[in-house]
């Protein structure tokens, strides 16, 4: 008993050689779910409304009922995942089922034909969501199963970001092959990102299940009744308001979700326009996929650096300075004229925004573990699925609002991507999407994150007790020193 109790009272450190070769496995899928994502959230919207002329207030509107949608789809599948996993041990059939499934959603969003509905719209969009949902939710889930330490964690997390943004480069490139008339993105480049990523997601996602174990089992604290006895079996409704109660009252984990929420707003709003205010307000759309290429390959440089600043600073004092980069980026962003002179500087704006990005990339799913690991100190619950799955809606959502509202705030404000001129009060909407309200997204961000109470130290602890728990070496439970 001394030995397993010393052998759990120290935070393992990462299994060098073996958790790299786990991390890269882990991480082969995303190259096609990359392929898949990327233009629904760069340029989709863009290319239904210029090619395909459905409207920007609908296509904006179709992306807040698709997240209505997941709202009910997402926290679902977290919770039936979390189900078997402490049943099964594995949720390797969830990510099959859903990998699967992408392929003829993404073919009919992405390959339209002409004349093409916004009910056609509707409906693969929704579609794709739905088998994205099935197949991603379990998927970051398992990342925080089969790591046990939080160099571990935010190892895993730092080399699915390289290869997301390796992966989403690859699609930048395809526009500035020699054999393409023009550099822009158009439907054609839609079409060939499809095969790709479907031809990369379904071999990927077979050698990670062969490679990445599925974690260790963790064993469930009993419910008691008002006795203090067992309940052996708990009805559906009970297992829903344990659920609910457990969230609401894990503090950390709230102040992520709405930290998490206003930023991505606020990047979703800049990244849902981005298309439109280069091709339409700079004139630089064939210079489009390039600036977004070297983008890509700034966001891969910076994930090192971020991840060594998170090791050396702590993830939120390190996500902290990313929020305030992406300030600057909004703010420039603002200052810019109409017209192809600002070419440069938007080069360099478009830099520091994939820099920045690179901080949330390698910071948040690990900060979101932490706050996974707290609540289940604290009630016992096997959650990770579900935590996760809110994060995937709330990516979702944010994404889906911060460009539909962009969306509707420059249609409100009359900006018409068919016409050859805009008006003063249509560029008036597009500044007020693109910088000021992003802006404010971000200084709202900052001020929950400065809020979080886990730091590096405290999540040692917790993790200590949760390896204690697991071993049955003793009654372990959240206290102070665990930021409760």
């Amino acid at each position: 008993m001394t030995t397993v109790v010393s052998s759990i009272a120290t935070d393992t450190k990462s299994s060098g050689r073996g958790i790299w070769i786990k991390s890269l496995a882990y991480a082969l899928p995303l190259v096609g779910m990359t392929l898949l994502t990327i233009p629904i959230a760069a340029v989709l919207g863009g290319i239904y409304a210029k090619y395909f002329g459905l409207s920007l207030t609908a296509i904006g509107t179709v992306m807040l009922v698709a997240r209505l949608f997941d709202a009910f789809t997402d926290p679902l599948i977290g919770f039936y995942s979390d189900q078997r996993r402490v049943k099964t041990g594995s949720r390797k059939p969830f990510m099959l089922v859903g990998a699967i499934a992408l392929a003829p959603c993404s073919y009919f969003l992405f390959v339209p034909h002409e004349g093409v509905s916004i009910a056609y719209f509707t409906f693969w969009y929704l579609a794709f969501y739905l088998a994205l949902t099935i197949f991603v939710i379990p998927y970051l889930a398992w990342a925080n199963e089969f790591t046990a330490t939080s160099e571990e964690k935010t190892l895993v997390f730092s080399v699915m970001a390289v290869v997301g943004q390796a992966s989403g480069a690859l699609f930048y490139v395809l526009p500035l092959l020699p054999f393409f008339a023009t550099t822009e993105v158009t439907p054609e480049i839609l079409k060939i990102s499809v095969f790709l990523g479907i031809g990369f997601l379904v071999p990927g996602l077979f050698l990670a299940l062969k490679v990445v174990p599925n974690g260790p089992a963790h064993v469930p604290l009993p419910t008691l009744d008002a006795q203090g006895q067992p309940i052996a079996e708990l009805s559906l409704t009970q297992k829903l308001k344990g659920v609910l109660s457990g969230l609401v009252n894990n503090k950390p984990f709230v102040l992520y979700v709405l930290a998490f929420m206003c930023l991505g707003i606020g990047v979703g709003m800049w990244g849902g326009l981005f298309f439109i205010y280069v091709d339409t307000y700079l004139l630089l759309g064939a210079e489009f996929a390039e600036l977004s290429l070297w983008g890509m390959a700034m966001g891969a440089a910076a994930i090192p650096v971020w991840y060594r600043l998170a090791l050396r600073w702590g993830k939120r004092k390190t996500w902290l300075i990313g929020m305030a980069l992406y300030l600057v980026v909004f703010i420039g962003t603002g200052l810019l004229r109409p017209g192809p002179d600002g070419l440069h500087t938007l080069f360099a704006l478009n830099m520091l925004m994939t820099f920045a990005g690179g901080s949330m990339s390698v910071i948040a799913a690990p900060m979101l573990c932490d706050t996974i690991d707290y609540g289940r100190l604290k009630d016992g619950a096997e959650r990770s699925a579900l935590y996760f799955s809110i994060q995937a809606l709330m990516t979702k959502v944010q994404v889906a609002i911060g460009g539909a509202l962009g969306f509707a705030i420059v249609g409100w404000f009359g900006f018409d991507m068919q016409a050859t001129e805009q008006t003063e009060m249509s560029l008036i909407g597009l500044h007020l999407s693109v910088s000021w309200a992003p802006t404010v997204f971000v200084l709202l961000a900052m001020v929950f994150i400065a809020m979080m109470p886990l730091n590096e130290a405290r999540m040692a602890i917790i993790r200590r007790k949760l390896r204690a728990r697991d071993a049955g070496v003793g009654d372990v439970t959240c206290g102070a020193e665990d930021g409760a």
